[in-house]
């Protein structure tokens, strides 16, 4: 009995985990989403190619607000602006890039209201790519412990908690769902 109740604490936490990764990879999307105001989330992901490697942009430069829409991109070595220009297009995140002397300003413009409706219907399939994936991971845990498992008592209250867990995390998305989608409204 002891052992059984090892391997569901074991399963449960591998299980935990897993979701943990498809919250914060949904976490991450939704804070790269571009809503008319500035982020520097955005910009994460960008790298420039500089003396022959792939270097991220903040190992490089300085990245500050300086307003409600408005990024200023600051190199600390005024050469290589055309660089970061040049990833920062290359990036396909639809940003515009303003050189400014030996700084780069990007504006986000606000957003149209077409382009509010497309957002939301992109953040739908995206949360449902998401419930997907916690499903399987459900339908997948729920599978391992029927053989992993012989007590029926502990069989039915693992399923439980799988479905508890499961509908936990969804629950999660969905908050994060709904608040993207209020600020996408809103502004």
């Amino acid at each position: 009995m002891l052992i059984q109740n090892q391997n569901k604490e074991l399963l449960l936490k591998k299980m935990k985990d897993k979701m943990n990764k498809i919250l914060n990879y949904f976490k991450k999307v939704f804070s790269k989403i571009r809503i008319g105001k500035a982020n520097t989330e955005i910009l994460d992901d960008i790298t420039v190619e500089y003396y022959d490697k792939k270097i991220n942009l903040y190992h490089i430069a300085s990245i500050e607000l300086t307003n409600s829409n408005t990024i200023l991109i600051k190199p600390w070595e005024p050469n290589i602006l055309p660089l970061i220009e040049k990833s920062i297009l290359k990036s396909k995140i639809g940003l515009v890039t303003i050189p400014n002397g030996n700084l780069i300003q990007i504006v986000i413009p606000n957003l149209t209201e077409e382009r509010r409706k497309e957002l939301i219907r992109i953040n739908k399939l995206k949360l449902e790519q998401a419930k997907i994936r916690l499903r399987n991971i459900r339908k997948e845990y729920n599978q391992t412990i029927k053989f992993k498992l012989i007590d029926k008592d502990i069989l039915n209250k693992s399923k439980k908690h799988i479905n508890e867990v499961t509908r936990e995390y969804i629950c999660l998305i969905e908050n994060i769902f709904n608040k993207k989608n209020k600020e996408i409204r809103n502004l």
